[in-house]
C-alpha cells in the first residue's frame, strides 16, 4: 500500500508539473494583461494604467485551476520610457499547489516616420513555487495517527526568471514579438532537472475606428496571439466590438490543423465576451469559456478583468506619446 500511495502521489506531482510547468496562464482577455503579455507594452500609456485579471478553469472539478494577476504601469513621457510591476499566482487546489511571480518591466520607445512608434521591453523577477505537503494525508499516518514517515524534496522552490519583447505600432494597428523565462530556469519539486521551458508569442491587433462622427464611440478591434512552448501551440483570435459604453466579443482558442499530445484536434474553447467602459477610463469585462476539448464536462472557465487607464487630457508641447490600441 506505501508503495501505492507514493506512486500517486509522484504521479499528481508528475502531471501538475506537465499542466504547470510546461505550459504557462493562459487568459481569453490577454489584452487585459499587457505586462504579461509583452513587456514593450509597459509604459503604453498616456499617463499611467492599472490592471487586474481573475480566471477560474475548470470550475466544476473541485480544488480547481485559479489564477490571479495584478499590474501598474507608468508612461515616462520625458525619457521615452515605461516603468511597471506584475505580480502573478495560480493556485491548484487539488495539489494544494501554488506558483507566485513578481516582476519588474521597463520599455524604452523609438519614434518612426509615418506616426510609427518601436518599443522595446525587458522584464525581470522572482518565482515561488510552493506545494504544502502538511495537506496530504499517508498511509502511515492513517495506521499510526501521527507524523508520516515520508521524506519529500523541498516544498519551496524560488528562481530568477526573464523576458524580453518589441512592438510596433501607430493608434490603429499593434504587432509583436516576446520571449519568456529566457533563462530557463529549474523549477522541480522532486529533482533540479525540470527546467521551465520557453515560451514564444506573436500578437497583432487592429482598431477599426466605425463612428461616423469620428469621436471613438463605436469601434471594431479584432486580435490574435499565438504561444509555442515546449510541445505546446496555441492561437488565440476573436475580436470585440465598442459601442459605448458596451463591450461584446467573441474568441476562440485553438489550433485545428495541428494535433494534441494525445492525438486529437487542437481545439480548446470558444468564449463569448460582455463588458462596459465607464466615462472613458475604467473598463469592466467578463468572459466565459465553452470548453471544447475532451474536458468538457469541467465547466469551463469564468474570467474578469478590470482596467483603469485615464484619457489623455495633457496639453504639453512636445509630448512623444502615440496610443497604442491594444484594448479599443
Amino acid at each position: 500500500m506505501r508503495k501505492f500511495t507514493t506512486a500517486l502521489l509522484t504521479g499528481c506531482i508528475w502531471a501538475w508539473m506537465h499542466i504547470a510547468v510546461a505550459q504557462d496562464a493562459n487568459f481569453t482577455q490577454f489584452y487585459a494583461s499587457p505586462l504579461y503579455l509583452n513587456p514593450a507594452l509597459t509604459g503604453a500609456t498616456p499617463h499611467f494604467r492599472f490592471n487586474t485579471i481573475y480566471r477560474n478553469q475548470w470550475w466544476q472539478v473541485p480544488n480547481n485551476y485559479q489564477t490571479n494577476q495584478i499590474s501598474a504601469d507608468f508612461n515616462l513621457d520625458y525619457y521615452d520610457s515605461g516603468i511597471g510591476v506584475l505580480l502573478s499566482q495560480d493556485r491548484i487546489g487539488a495539489l494544494a499547489a501554488s506558483i507566485t511571480q513578481l516582476n519588474l518591466s521597463y520599455a524604452y520607445r523609438v519614434r518612426l516616420r509615418w506616426g510609427m512608434m518601436l518599443r522595446m521591453g525587458i522584464q525581470g523577477g522572482i518565482g515561488i513555487r510552493n506545494t504544502d505537503w502538511g495537506r496530504f494525508v499517508f498511509e502511515d499516518q492513517l495506521q499510526s495517527g501521527g507524523a508520516t514517515a515520508e521524506s519529500f524534496a523541498q516544498p519551496t522552490v524560488i528562481y530568477p526568471d526573464f523576458t524580453a519583447g518589441a512592438v510596433l505600432h501607430r493608434t490603429n494597428f499593434w504587432i509583436g514579438l516576446a520571449a519568456f523565462h529566457l533563462s530557463r530556469p529549474s523549477v522541480g519539486l522532486l529533482s533540479n532537472t525540470e527546467k521551465l521551458p520557453m515560451r514564444f508569442s506573436a500578437q497583432a491587433g487592429y482598431r477599426i475606428d466605425l463612428d461616423p462622427l469620428g469621436e471613438g464611440n463605436i469601434a471594431l478591434s479584432p486580435t490574435l496571439l499565438y504561444q509555442r512552448q515546449g510541445n505546446f501551440n496555441q492561437l488565440d483570435l476573436g475580436a470585440n466590438l465598442y459601442y459605448h459604453p458596451l463591450l461584446i466579443g467573441i474568441w476562440y482558442r485553438g489550433l485545428p490543423i495541428s494535433s494534441t499530445l494525445r492525438g486529437s484536434i487542437n481545439q480548446d474553447a470558444i468564449a463569448g465576451l460582455v463588458g462596459v467602459r465607464f466615462k472613458n477610463s475604467l473598463t469592466v469585462s467578463y468572459s466565459y469559456d465553452v470548453t471544447l476539448s475532451t474536458l468538457n464536462r469541467s465547466g469551463g472557465a469564468h474570467e474578469i478583468s478590470v482596467i483603469y487607464e485615464p484619457a489623455d487630457k495633457r496639453r504639453k508641447r512636445g509630448s512623444k506619446h502615440v496610443d497604442c490600441p491594444i484594448v479599443f
